[in-house]
């Protein structure tokens, strides 16, 4: 897996391991048996307040099967039909100063009748590591018992990990892998790789647990934060 960056967000790899992750994107997305992608438009959003009338619409296309709106602002909603996605691209912002938490709840308010049946809060980001060896190493070091299977073949060359947490009714699924981000000059820089997602499954079209469990985006985003802490020390 590659990640695509920007050469203005480029900063010098140092080992990272004692900073703060830099966060990639923050997501909520809305499952439902029958959203309808085809209202999906700048005119629907604005005039039912979804999103504020001062947003400006950048990248636009709607068809039956699939919809999207991106703004300038780093904010863009896409719509499946039976996924919709709030996806906020900004890193310098969130996911504290964000404004993908209301957006969707806007969005499922004015639309009550559709049958939702799930929910998910994601996160995205990474840490920035010396190099490639060493990103995997830390990993291997820090998660997997030593063995035969750290060195088949000409030895380990990336390593992913899942784990999976239920916190009550909310399942909790971090992935970690090793891998590189590509500066756009296609220079490699290695990286540690991490998504976070808290899903919640709702029954009976629960519109009202659904929207207290976005507005509780804070509670999922503080999980992480404290599993970051944990997995992320120097042993």
């Amino acid at each position: 897996m590659y990640i695509m960056v920007r050469d203005s967000d480029f900063q010098i790899p140092f080992c990272s391991i004692n900073m703060k992750i830099d966060l990639a994107n923050f997501s909520i997305v809305v499952v439902a048996q029958a959203h309808n992608p085809s209202i999906l438009n700048p005119d629907f959003l604005i005039n039912n307040k979804i999103v504020d009338a001062s947003f400006t619409p950048k990248d636009v296309y709607c068809t039956p099967p699939i919809s999207q709106v991106s703004f300038d602002e780093g904010i863009s909603i896409i719509a499946e039909f039976e996924r919709l996605q709030f996806v906020d691209h900004v890193s310098e912002r969130i996911p504290h100063k964000s404004q993908i938490a209301e957006i969707a709840t806007r969005y499922i308010s004015v639309l009550p009748h559709v049958r939702y049946t799930a929910v998910g809060i994601n996160f995205t980001g990474h840490y920035l590591w010396e190099n490639t060896n060493s990103a995997c190493s830390f990993i291997s070091n820090k998660f997997i018992r030593e063995g035969p299977w750290l060195s088949s073949g000409d030895g380990l060359t990336n390593v992913g990990l899942k784990f999976i947490y239920l916190f009550g009714k909310i399942k909790c699924t971090i992935s970690i892998e090793s891998t590189e981000r590509i500066r756009e000059e296609n220079k490699r820089i290695p990286v540690i790789l991490i998504n976070a997602n808290y899903n919640l499954d709702v029954k009976d079209n629960n519109i009202q647990e659904i929207i207290s469990f976005i507005s509780d985006w804070k509670t999922q985003n503080e999980r992480f934060t404290n599993f970051l802490e944990k997995a992320f020390t120097r042993d």
